[in-house]
């Protein structure tokens, strides 16, 4: 069954961009298992997935950009995370 994150970001306190991450189960797992390669906290996780939403809303966006986004939603979910809200800094 594929796993899904609900991503929100705000800006000013309002929704600036919303969108939902399925992975499937398969992804998933081969995903998880090279995390541990990578170097990544919470925080560095919702700024790869908050930037990777505003390119997409801009324009274009590379299959290299969306691997790189699969590890940080791979890593919240891993994380428990189902519904994140993040607030653009300024």
């Amino acid at each position: 069954m594929p796993k899904s994150l609900s991503v929100t970001v705000l800006k000013d306190g309002e929704t600036f961009l919303h969108g939902t991450f399925d992975v499937s189960e398969n992804d998933y797992e081969v995903v998880l298992g090279l995390l541990s390669e990578v170097e990544m906290d919470h925080g560095q996780a919702a700024s790869l997935i908050s930037g990777y939403m505003h390119a997409r809303d801009a324009g274009q966006v590379t299959e290299e950009m969306g691997k790189i986004a699969m590890f940080a939603v791979v890593y919240m979910l891993d994380a428990g995370e189902t519904a994140i809200e993040i607030p653009l800094e300024a």
